[in-house]
Formats: structure tokens, C-alpha cells, sequence
């Protein structure tokens, strides 16, 4: 099915489904596996990008979406920023938005979180720079009924979208355009949210220029990923692939399920959006010390040379 099928019957069968029993749906499924499946053939290749989408949990949403998420941002609409079509309640269209997640935002800052969306909406924008007159920036309208629902929050949490009416879902040639458009957008944004402030630079971090300072920082973004090297560990195991260092041998229970993941592709090779994330092929497991060492070194990418030429 394409895309802009997948659309129209999201837009047209959703409203009489929302009518019925939500559990076994073939519609609440349709969301969640068949609109994904669909948009994964048209967006970057690769581990960086997951594609999910939402129907509800235990019942039907009044905004139901489906999100584009870079792994190195988020992997929920909880949290961080993401590319997500969104319905409007009334049915009568769908934007795609370069949007924030809303759930931690309230959680984080309560009744004044609707500010705070809007205020870190315009913060993206300005980091982003001028974008196409097609293009609407900040605030969008869903529709809601609810002041306090989760649509009225995506509303305000929208960084930047586009608005296809119902009678008017444009073709699969321009909906691939402009999702790629704001895949693109996403990208760029979160190069932009790599490079931390001075005061709070690390030591390796302080002699690169910008440029390298950027590809560092991705580099350790990756590493930092906490699902990704909570799964490289559990591969792996716990102790030191270079030095056989073990965190839970010298400090006992402190130490147990302690260790450092260290994504194994140089730092100058990483180009663009498409990077390889794969938990046990792409990673290592280092102790601290060797971890730091190792990407002082010309081994950054092998383990085994590393460890000849500085440990055995």
C-alpha cells in the first residue's frame, strides 16, 4: 500500500473504528504496523531510525500519530523531538510535524509545561535557521476538545509542520519529498543539539574544533545510548574486552553490571544520517581506563590490536 493510501484510509476508517472495541482492532493495528512498514521504504536506510505507531495504549487516542524516531534522540514520543504525522481530532486532515515529546515535559514542569514546549519550539527554530514559506512554524491546530488532553500539547510542542487536508493528501512522489524534507530537518537539528557549552566540555573535547568536536560528541551520544549499550553489555558481558578488567572482582556488588560500551566505527567514518547501531557487531564492552585509551589511539575500531599493542 503507499503512503498516501495508507493516509486516506487512516483518515477515513479510524472515525468508525474509534466506535468499537479497541483490543484486536484490525484498524489499531493497521497504525501500528502497516503506516510504519510503509514509511520505513521511504526514509534513510540503516539502524538509526525506528518508525512506530499509535493508536492508543488501552483505548483509542483521540490524536493517534505515527513517529519517526532517531534512535540517538529518542525511541518514544515521550521524550526528545521527532518527526510524526499527526491526526486532527475532526478528522479532517493530517500534519506532519517536526515535533516534541510531551509526556516528560509535563511531568518535568506541570501546569507550566505548555509554555515550555513553546518556548523550546522557538528555541529549535531559531537553531535551524529560516525554512521554506511552505513550511508553518511553531503552534498547529488539531482540533482538540481538551485543554488538558495530549493533543493540546503536541499543538504547542510543534517545532515546525506541514498540513495535507483530507480531500487534498498530496501524491507519493511529494509525500516522499516531504518527509524526507523533515527527516532532513531532524537531522540537521539534532547536529545542532551535539555541541555542548565550554564551561562543560571534557578534557579529550577541549583541543578539536567544531567540526571534530561535533563528530566526538555524536560518537559519545551513541555510546551513551542507554538501550543500546544496556543490550551490548548483556552480549558482551561485564568484563573488559581489552585488559579483562572486571568493575564486580575489585569492588564487589558495587561494581556488579558495571562496564562501558564502545561503538567500534572510527570516529572520522560516521557520515550523514546512516550509521550501523547493531548491539553486538558494532559494539565493545571497555573498562573505563581502556576506554578512554582507546579512542586516543589509531585502534579506535580494533579491540584486539589495542590490546596487543598495550596490554599483552
Amino acid at each position: 500500500m503507499s503512503l498516501n493510501a495508507s493516509l486516506n484510509r487512516f483518515l477515513e476508517e479510524y472515525p468508525a473504528a474509534r466506535e468499537q472495541q479497541f483490543a484486536g482492532s484490525p484498524v489499531a493495528e493497521f497504525v501500528r504496523q502497516d503506516v510504519p512498514a510503509v514509511i520505513e521504504e521511504m526514509i534513510p536506510s540503516g539502524e538509526r531510525y525506528l518508525v512506530h505507531g499509535s493508536a492508543g495504549q488501552r483505548n483509542w487516542a483521540q490524536v493517534p500519530w505515527v513517529a519517526v524516531f532517531d534512535r540517538l534522540i529518542t525511541e518514544t514520543a515521550q521524550d526528545g523531538y521527532c518527526v510524526v504525522y499527526l491526526i486532527r481530532e475532526d478528522f479532517s486532515g493530517i500534519y506532519l510535524s517536526l515535533n516534541q515529546g510531551v509526556t516528560i515535559a509535563k511531568n518535568v514542569y506541570g501546569v507550566g509545561a505548555k509554555e515550555a514546549l513553546r518556548a523550546r519550539a522557538a528555541d529549535f527554530l531559531a537553531r535551524l535557521g529560516e525554512l521554506p514559506d511552505s513550511y508553518a512554524s511553531g503552534p498547529i491546530d488539531l482540533n482538540t476538545k481538551s485543554s488538558v488532553s495530549l493533543g493540546a500539547f503536541y499543538e504547542l510542542g510543534s517545532i515546525c509542520a506541514k498540513y495535507y487536508a483530507k480531500d487534498a493528501i498530496p501524491t507519493d512522489e511529494k509525500l516522499e519529498t516531504d518527509l524526507n524534507e523533515f527527516i532532513n530537518l531532524y537531522f540537521l537539528l539534532a547536529t545542532k543539539d551535539l555541541l555542548p557549552g565550554i564551561e562543560v566540555l571534557e578534557d579529550d573535547e577541549k583541543s578539536l574544533d567544531k567540526e571534530d568536536l561535533r563528530t566526538l560528541t555524536e560518537h559519545k551520544r551513541i555510546e551513551r545510548n542507554r538501550k543500546l549499550a544496556e543490550k551490548a553489555k548483556k552480549i558482551h558481558g561485564y568484563a573488559c574486552q581489552a585488559c579483562n578488567f572486571s568493575f564486580e572482582e575489585r569492588y564487589g556488588e558495587l561494581g556488579t553490571g558495571y562496564i562501558e560500551a564502545h561503538h567500534l566505527t572510527p570516529l572520522h567514518k560516521p557520515k550523514g544520517q546512516k550509521i550501523t547501531l547493531n548491539s553486538k557487531t558494532d559494539f565493545a564492552v571497555l573498562c573505563s581506563n581502556c576506554h578512554r585509551m582507546i579512542h586516543k589511539s589509531k585502534f579506535v575500531s580494533q579491540v584486539k590490536e589495542f590490546r596487543a599493542e598495550y596490554i599483552v
